[in-house]
């Protein structure tokens, strides 16, 4: 099926970005390799910025942050005539105790707070700052953007931008931000209250996309075709098939679709344990957030791809 990419091993990340294949309906895309121009690499491998952003990752602790300054954000912030700005940012986030939790995380709101008292300096430069945070292990990063050269432009991670939406799996809180309306295809009682009840969220991007019908052609088509034959609960690789055929409906609208999963083992210590499988459809509304991608994309995710 993907001829041009390269599927990377579990290991070191390679440095990746997402390359898009169609076949028919149905989007397949995989972990290619790329050069530095590309966009950089964060949160471990499992995100990458586009060129124009400059991003410095908290995994540091105060004490980085304040005697470490990465060259491209360095390179930045002296073309845009930033870095006495940056300086006092760096020194009140270090200042300010708030910031850090006593077992040594990041504290969002604090920070948050005190880029908001900066923010306006940096855009009078020409630069957007950011606050990201990816749910799993709790990675966090700045962005710095480039508005000349990125003007539409909007992180996917940016907590700032969070819309309240989220997944509860076994071990993880999955967060979303606006723009991006998400519905849970449960496992028990799923089809039922698909069919019953449309989140909010999904509501409400849908009727202002005028994707009402669509998205009940979609749900029955899920409930029908997307389960498996004997015991009629969710098949995974049936449900790409119905999300790949309506996916170009909603795109048409400006509304892309995809299909998530999340699969997390669960221990019963001596005896064993089972597996527990999330599953749920994304809306995005292109408008608002044009570069977005699922975390857990079902059509992405394979054994040896490092998405995660």
């Amino acid at each position: 099926i993907v001829s041009t990419g390269i599927l990377l091993r579990l290991g070191k990340p390679a440095r990746s970005q997402f390359g898009h294949h169609q076949l028919g309906h149905i989007q397949y895309a995989c972990c290619t390799m790329s050069d530095e121009s590309s966009g950089k690499e964060v949160a471990g491998g499992k995100h990458v910025v586009p060129e124009g952003v400059a991003v410095e990752e908290l995994d540091g602790g105060k004490k980085k942050l304040s005697e470490e300054c990465p060259e491209d954000l360095l390179s930045l912030l002296e073309k845009k005539g930033a870095k006495d700005i940056y300086d006092k940012l760096v020194e009140e986030i270090v200042k300010e105790g708030n910031t850090r939790s006593m077992f040594g995380q990041w504290n969002n709101k604090e920070f948050e707070s005190i880029i908001d008292f900066f923010r306006e300096d940096f855009a009078d430069k020409g630069i957007k700052v950011a606050l990201c945070s990816r749910s799993a292990k709790s990675l966090r990063w700045l962005e710095f953007i480039d508005y000349e050269a990125l003007p539409d432009y909007i992180p996917m991670y940016d907590v700032a931008n969070r819309s309240g939406q989220v997944i509860n799996t076994v071990y993880h809180r999955l967060k979303f931000p606006n723009g991006v309306a998400v519905e849970e295809l449960k496992s028990w009682g799923g089809k039922k209250k698909l069919k019953e009840k449309i989140p909010i969220y999904v509501e409400k991007m849908l009727t202002k996309k005028g994707l009402m019908e669509e998205y009940d052609a979609l749900v029955d088509a899920c409930i029908e075709q997307g389960v498996g034959k004997r015991f009629k609960s969710w098949n995974l690789e049936k449900l790409k098939i119905v999300v790949g055929a309506h996916r170009p409906i909603f795109e048409d609208k400006g509304v892309a679709l995809f299909l998530s999963q999340k699969e997390e083992w669960v221990s019963h210590g001596q005896h064993g344990g089972h597996m527990e499988h999330f599953r749920w459809i994304e809306f995005v509304d292109r408008e608002l957030q044009p570069d977005y991608y699922p975390q857990r994309d079902a059509t992405t995710r394979t054994d040896n791809c490092i998405i995660s």
